[in-house]
Formats: C-alpha cells, structure tokens, sequence
C-alpha cells in the first residue's frame, strides 16, 4: 500500500471515532447577516445552516479584544435533537456549546476537548438561559448570555471583525438523558464552519438587552398591562 493510501485509511479511521465535532469541517466565506428579533426588539448578525438553524450573537457596542459578554440566541426546526457551536471554528481546544431542547425547556451544555475525542463537560464558559428559551410547534430557540466564551488561551475575539471563525454541528438524535447538562450525545448528522461579521452584531443597548432578557416572562407580562 502506498504511503499516501496509508494516511488516508489513517485519517478516515479516525474521523470515524465516537465524537460530535471530530470531522475536519468545511470553510465557507462569510454569511452573516442582521437580524432583529421582533419580540424582543435585540438586533444581532445571524448565520443560518443549511439545516435551517439560526445562530445569533449581539456584543456590545463598546467592546474590545478579549473578555466581553455575547448575547446568544439559537433557533432549531424541532427536528433538530442537538445543535452545537465551536467558537473560533474548530473543536480542539476552543470552547464548545452544545444545546437541546427537554420537555418546554432548553438546556445548554459547556463542553470541551483537548483532542478530537468526545467533548467533555467544561466550566471555562458559562451559559445563563435567559427569557425566550423555549418550544412550540415548529421549533425550539435558546436565548443565553456567555460569559468567557471570547477569549481563552491565547485566543480572543475580535468584536471588529467581519470574519470570526466559528463552526456548529448538530444531530436529530436527542441526548441520552436530555433532562441532564452533562449527558452524552450521539455524533454529529453534518456540520459546517463559517466567518461570522461579529462587528455587525454590536448593539448600544446591549446592557439593557441582558437585563430585559434576564426578567422572568411573568414579570414581563405584568409590566405590559
């Protein structure tokens, strides 16, 4: 067998292994938008998968490179079990968020993976479900603040930037015990990798957002009558 057969059955054989994001994933030029959510009135730049989810995020308008808070919202078709994302667009070593949906509501899990073996729970990010997580007939979408999830390692997010790495996956297959942040999930069904316009999603009133979100949808309602 020649060498560079070798290395192919290699590589394929690896690929092949019990992970959600362990496949080499595809570049694809930038393909975010604006988009502004009517309920809330919150403005963020958007990418949608050909899987039809929607992944959004809003910064704040004064934001710079490293630690600042992402305002996240992610909308699956219900067919979707799980759907992830890598921030900085590959999974070894970078922050890995993977979310489903359980009964009425979302949960969202923190993982990470030093190598391309199954993503382990992780505590270097957190994720607060904030008001608007949740299903309907269609679909489910989780609105989540992340804190920690622009800058780890040597890495930081460059909130001016048209074109931040990101990649998702995702998989019609639910968890194994969904109503659980740290349960195993099956490989990934597809995933892709693209660049995001971050600038695009800078909002002045990004504090306020947070704390509209972060009202209880009761409290909300009260507040309209």
């Amino acid at each position: 067998m020649r060498l560079s057969q070798l290395a192919a059955t290699l590589l394929t054989v690896v690929g092949n292994t019990n992970t959600a994001f362990a496949k080499p994933v595809q570049s694809r030029d930038t393909v975010s938008a604006k988009y502004c959510d009517a309920s809330t009135d919150i403005c963020y730049s958007e990418f949608i998968s050909p899987e039809k989810i929607a992944y959004r995020f809003a910064i704040p308008d004064n934001a710079t490179a490293g630690n600042f808070d992402i305002l996240l919202q992610i909308v699956a078709p219900k067919t979707v079990g799980w759907a992830g994302l890598a921030w900085g667009g590959v999974m070894v070593n970078n922050p890995l968020l993977v979310s489903w949906p359980y009964q009425s509501t979302i949960i969202v899990s923190s993982r990470k993976a030093s190598a391309r073996t199954y993503p382990q729970v992780s505590n270097d990010v957190s994720y607060k479900v904030l008001a608007g997580s949740g299903t309907n007939a269609t679909h489910w979408t989780l609105n989540a603040l992340a804190q920690g999830a622009s800058a780890w390692g040597t890495t930081k997010l460059d909130p001016s930037s048209n074109a931040v790495p990101f990649a998702y996956a995702q998989s019609a297959s639910p968890p194994t015990n969904p109503a659980d942040a740290a349960s195993r999930f099956s490989m990934h069904q597809s995933k892709g990798r693209w660049s995001h316009d971050l600038a695009s999603g800078r909002i002045a009133n990004f504090a306020s957002a947070v704390e509209q979100l972060e009202k209880p949808e009761e409290e909300e309602k009260e507040e309209v009558k």
